[in-house]
């Protein structure tokens, strides 16, 4: 998944996340409050220095180090002294394979050369390897001295990817090392939120956030840094095409930041569409679309197969980038007249809600108080419509009656998702925070 190898498959990844947390060499925080070294924060932290004050931790991680070592089979490995020096001598012993120091900055006044520290051979082959990769930058240098040196690099080892733009540093920077991790620390987030260690959101925050956020035409390179800031804020993560292109199951990853909308728009007969539903149960996401006009019996079929989860089924009515004429040139009726037959159809099968436009929204509330609304089409004064062809402001939207807003370029493109969610919420919707 998300086109990485590691050298741990999933199984041993939680093991990996257990053995890290048992010898506390993990910090993870709620609040996201960690400072990291270049700036910024974070809510986990990865510190394999601190395995200096337990011995059974560097025997642990190397023999972890030990496995890719001996299947990458170096004729040596190369040390970064300011990250993981605490394993390379036990790590050496471990594996029988000798190693060399790279430093920094070269030592004066030594009478042994001050920079690199071990013996090696023109054309050996040599990994380095490191606790954690961030942007990349801290190993361009070490890189560039091995390559230097002569020697051959098949690969940089690393224990946790930080998933933080490595490819694009070393891209950028004329260097194309091949990186070789563990697992990513999004799967170690993913195993303390499944483990109750680390809480997803504040629950108060996420009953009172109307906001669903449409992350579409992204990979998930892009995704992960926009839901991994947007996750304190307790929005809703909607999703269309990652979906088809990563499978259900990444129903489960998405879910460690928010509740997930799989906006599927399910339209097909009952069978397939009750087939597709059994599959999603397993992941229970927050909620499914599908479309109204595929029959009462295709919705019933849908909420008959999410019926033992807690999953709501909604019924899309008319796009909202149907205008007018386009409506009457599909449906041969003005946009009222058939959203308020899909509505019926969907009520009558027992959806728990509705995608409609904001111009829909008010005669929906007075015909169906008890369902939820959720509304597309939702733009700050101001801003761009693109291909919305109904719409309104958020403040409009829920005046009128939503439960929920879909937005998605807005937020996205904003230089912080976060400060543009928390100044909608408190600036145009009046939620306290």
């Amino acid at each position: 998944m998300f086109g990485k190898e590691h050298w741990l498959c999933d199984f041993e990844q939680t093991a990996l996340c257990e053995g890290l947390l048992r010898f506390e060499l993990v910090k993870f925080s709620n609040q996201r409050d960690l400072s990291l070294k270049k700036g910024g924060t974070t809510d986990i932290y990865v510190n394999l220095r601190e395995a200096r004050s337990r011995p059974e931790a560097i025997v642990y991680l190397s023999k972890l180090f030990a496995s890719p070592f001996r299947r990458l089979k170096p004729h040596r490995f190369v040390e970064v002294p300011d990250a993981v020096s605490c394993l390379a001598g036990q790590l050496c012993v471990e594996t029988g394979i000798p190693y060399i120091t790279i430093r920094e900055q070269e030592k004066q006044g030594r009478a042994t050369k001050g920079k690199i520290i071990g013996n090696y051979c023109h054309d050996d082959t040599a990994i380095i390897f490191d606790d954690v990769i961030t942007d990349g930058a801290s190993k361009i240098v070490p890189y560039r001295t091995a390559q230097a040196l002569g020697l051959k690099i098949p690969a940089l080892v690393v224990l946790v990817d930080r998933e933080q733009g490595w490819e694009k540093t070393f891209r950028e920077s004329g260097v194309n090392p091949r990186v070789w991790s563990a697992m990513t620390l999004h799967r170690l987030r993913r195993h303390l939120v499944e483990e109750g260690e680390l809480r997803r959101c504040d629950p108060a925050l996420e009953a009172i956030n109307p906001l669903v956020i449409a992350l579409d035409g992204m990979p998930w390179s892009h995704v992960l840094p926009i839901v991994d800031e947007l996750r304190t804020t307790g929005t809703i993560l909607k999703v269309n095409d990652l979906l088809f292109k990563e499978g259900f199951e990444f129903i489960r990853e998405l879910s460690v930041y928010g509740r997930v909308m799989a906006d599927l728009k399910l339209h097909d007969i009952p069978n397939t569409v009750a087939n597709t539903c059994v599959e999603l149960a397993q992941y229970e996401p927050w909620a499914v679309t599908v479309h109204g006009s595929g029959s009462k019996e295709m919705i019933e079929a849908a909420v008959n197969a999410l019926r033992a989860t807690s999953t709501k089924v909604f019924a899309v009515t008319v796009l909202t980038s149907f205008s007018e004429k386009t409506c009457e040139d599909v449906y041969h009726r003005k946009p009222w007249d058939q959203v308020k037959t899909l509505a019926e159809i969907a009520h009558e099968a027992g959806a728990h809600g509705l995608v409609c436009s904001p111009e829909e929204v008010e005669g929906l509330r007075k015909l169906y108080p008890d369902m939820l609304l959720v509304t597309p089409g939702v733009r700050s004064e101001g801003v761009a419509r693109d291909d919305q062809a109904r719409a309104a402001t958020p403040r409009v939207a829920m005046e009128r009656g939503a439960n929920y807003l879909v937005m998605g370029r807005q937020i996205i493109k904003s230089l912080s998702p976060v400060a543009e969610v928390n100044r909608l919420l408190r600036e145009e919707l009046g939620v306290s925070l």
